[in-house]
């Protein structure tokens, strides 16, 4: 039998070296699905891990070898506690490259599972680079594939600066009746509420044949997990259309930064209300952010984002943009009660 063992990680109570370990092994396999994306710093994984809002509590995973000196392999069971959802649980499980075909991916899916099960939920799902060792992984299992997202890249450099703002002097001419405001890092308290509905609009992002409700994040939600984000030194630009007469919010669009990564930023949503769209606002706002992109932060070269490859409308502003495709991502799910089973069957368990 492969020498290796399997303990619960607790990332509040877990010694330093243990904690180094497993940070390492997750860095090197980031590295071998991403290696475009910067390395996050073991101070900055070690927050992101211990001070979660209070509405997640993941459960973690840790294989070791036999003298318990190296982290062969890992899994996350991610498990929120809000008003949607409650049957459907994210994972993820990664075993070293050395380690792999040894049983201990399966080992560790057994567990991930079974605390699924345990907690209630239904289903579980995860993600795979397309076209890697996972896809099979996932296959063998009995995982379904129900998405298919398009990871992109832009080169700040081949931006065309002359469209963007041709951009953003037709939306200003065919939306004359919104202006653009920027909330940088945390919403304030006076439009916490109407943003956080207007954040809601995400949800008409298609979303395939994922078995998944609407996320539908309270206000306080909200800003925990952006407190939270904020408190490990993360960082997000806004702009917002804002309809001028009623003060209603329409649409919106963000850029992260992290502390660590000099050169690169990260597009995140960009939506517009359904009853404001068709009137140029989605590319007016993320045309705007870019455009301060340009002139205040030299040093970033590119611009990382995904999106589902169903997504045509925002797949078109983004390939006029310049974004050009890195890798597809796959998202699969299975019922809890099927891989609890195929683990056993496969194992002997």
């Amino acid at each position: 039998m492969p020498a290796f063992v399997i303990d619960e990680f607790d990332p509040t109570t877990a010694p330093d070296d243990e904690f180094r370990a497993r940070w390492e092994l997750v860095v090197a396999l980031d590295q071998e699905n991403e290696p475009e994306s910067p390395v996050t710093p073991f101070d900055k994984h070690r927050q992101s891990m211990t001070d979660k809002p209070s509405f997640q509590r993941p459960r973690h995973w840790t294989a070791w070898d036999e003298g318990r000196t190296k982290a062969l392999g890992y899994a996350v069971l991610e498990l929120e506690y809000t008003d949607t959802n409650r049957h459907l649980a994210w994972m993820s499980v990664g075993v070293a490259p050395e380690a792999r075909r040894q049983g201990i991916g399966a080992a560790l899916l057994g567990l991930v599972a079974e605390a699924g099960q345990l907690d209630g939920r239904t289903i579980l799902g995860g993600g795979t680079i397309e076209g890697s060792a996972g896809d099979t992984f996932c296959e063998a299992f009995g995982f379904e594939r129900k998405a298919t997202a398009r990871k992109s890249r832009l080169p700040v450099a081949d931006i065309d600066r002359a469209m963007l703002e041709g951009w953003v002097e037709r939306a200003a001419e065919r939306a004359a009746d919104y202006e653009l405001v920027t909330i940088d890092d945390r919403v304030p308290d006076d439009v916490l509420e109407p943003f956080v509905q207007l954040w809601h609009v995400t949800n008409t992002a298609p979303r395939d044949d994922l078995d998944m409700e609407d996320e539908l994040p309270t206000p306080e939600q909200f800003q925990e997990r952006e407190d939270k984000a904020l408190a490990n030194g993360d960082r997000v630009w806004r702009v917002v259309a804002r309809h001028r007469e009623t003060g209603a919010l329409a649409g919106f669009s963000e850029l992260f930064f992290a502390p660590y990564a000099e050169d690169v930023t990260w597009q995140g949503w960009t939506a517009v209300h359904p009853s404001h769209r068709d009137r140029g606002l989605g590319r007016w706002v993320k045309a705007a952010n870019a455009l301060r992109l340009l002139d205040e932060l030299p040093a970033i070269r590119f611009v990382d984002t995904w999106n589902a490859f169903s997504n045509a409308p925002m797949l078109a502003i983004n390939i006029e943009m310049g974004f050009e495709l890195l890798r597809g991502y796959n998202e699969w799910q299975a019922p809890t009660e099927r891989l609890t089973s195929a683990v056993k069957e496969r194992t002997g368990g």
